[in-house]
């Protein structure tokens, strides 16, 4: 990322909100997700109001064509919610999305929705998808989260218009805090496509924060 900000204003190379996903590592609720872009996010607190000029390089058939991204987000005690647009000049075609997050019991409950028109820059695996995560808080130093997703419909190719296949898949995370600044996280998945091969992958990774 190389950007600049200024209050709500930010421009440069960064994250869209079309990069935020559940917790856990189940979940694809994204295309391309890293833009050059021109940014302006309303903070209000509980309430939050953006719109982003994103340059599509090299998401389709053209070196820059342009995409229009809008969000509204609001907060309520433990409850929080995003509704997320956006809209590819290029292919004139887009995708919505709705993320729910709720505190709920010893951990977090999250579940999101997308559905699009055709495959475009923010959103080509399928017609629609519905994802959802649980994060249990087991202590301190270990979190334990199963995670689900359906896709309906997928596309035949990455600017194919969408069949009738559909895929769903499972699967969970594992967090833990080794000490103040290391941590590990095991991810192991389980996909299954119709007309296509079952597929398990996953990663043990360590991290360490400075």
């Amino acid at each position: 990322e190389a950007y600049i900000q200024l209050g709500g204003f930010k421009a440069g190379f960064f994250y869209s909100w079309w990069d935020k996903g559940l917790n856990g590592e189940t979940d694809s609720l994204g295309n391309f997700t890293e833009f050059n872009s021109l940014a302006y996010l309303y903070d209000g607190g509980t309430f939050q109001a953006g719109v982003s000029v994103d340059e599509l390089e090299g998401t389709s058939t053209k070196d820059n064509g342009v995409g229009v991204a809008g969000i509204v987000s609001a907060t309520l005690g433990g409850v929080s919610f995003d509704l997320l647009g956006g809209f590819d000049t290029e292919l004139e075609e887009g995708a919505i999305r709705a993320l729910l997050s709720a505190d709920l019991g010893p951990g977090v409950f999250q579940v999101a929705g997308i559905w699009a028109s055709n495959p475009n820059a923010y959103w080509n695996r399928s017609e629609w998808t519905v994802a959802a995560s649980y994060r249990w808080n087991v202590n301190d130093k270990l979190a334990i989260t199963p995670g689900a997703q359906y896709f309906g419909n997928l596309s035949e190719g990455s600017l194919v218009d969408f069949g009738s296949n559909d895929a769903w898949r499972v699967g969970g995370t594992v967090d833990y805090k080794i000490t103040e600044g290391l941590a590990t996280r095991l991810s192991v998945q389980y996909e299954d496509q119709d007309d296509g091969d079952d597929e398990v992958f996953g990663f043990l990774r360590l991290q360490r924060d400075f």
